[in-house]
C-alpha cells in the first residue's frame, strides 16, 4: 500500500513541475513576440470564461482565454499541493507526541511495579560490572 503512496505521490509532483515548465515556456513564447511583456496586459482577463464557453459550440476561442484559465487552474493547484504537503508535515508531529506518551506511560508502568524495578536494577549493575 506504502509503494502505491509513493508512486502516486511521484506521479502528482511530477505533473506539479511539468505542468509549471510548460506554462512558463508558453508564457516566453507569447512575450518573445512583437508585442513583448504588454501582450498580457491586451488578454481578456474580464471576459475569459465567456470565450470559454465557446468551445462547447466548437467555435473560435482565443488562446489568450486558454491562458488565462490555465495559470488560474495551474494557482489553484498549487495551492492544493501545498495544503497536501502541510497535511504531510503535520502527521509525524502527531505520531512524535504519541511515541513520547508512550514512553513516559511505560516509565511510570516500570516505576510502579516493585519487582520489574528490582530487576532491571540487577541488570543495571550487571551491565556496568562487565
Amino acid at each position: 500500500m506504502k509503494l502505491w503512496r509513493i508512486f502516486f505521490s511521484f506521479l502528482a509532483n511530477s505533473f506539479f513541475v511539468l505542468n509549471w515548465i510548460g506554462f512558463v515556456w508558453v508564457s516566453f513564447v507569447m512575450a518573445s513576440g512583437k508585442d513583448g511583456l504588454s501582450i498580457f496586459l491586451t488578454l481578456p482577463w474580464g471576459s475569459f470564461l465567456t470565450e470559454l464557453s465557446n468551445i462547447s459550440q466548437q467555435a473560435h476561442v482565443d488562446s489568450g482565454s486558454v491562458w488565462i484559465a490555465w495559470l488560474i487552474l495551474s494557482l489553484a493547484y498549487s495551492l492544493a499541493m501545498l495544503g497536501r504537503q502541510h497535511s504531510l508535515h503535520k502527521t509525524p508531529t502527531q505520531t512524535h507526541l504519541d511515541v513520547a506518551s508512550l514512553v513516559k506511560n511505560k516509565k511510570r508502568e516500570i516505576e510502579s511495579d516493585p519487582e520489574l524495578r528490582q530487576s532491571l536494577n540487577k541488570l543495571n549493575q550487571l551491565l556496568k560490572n562487565s
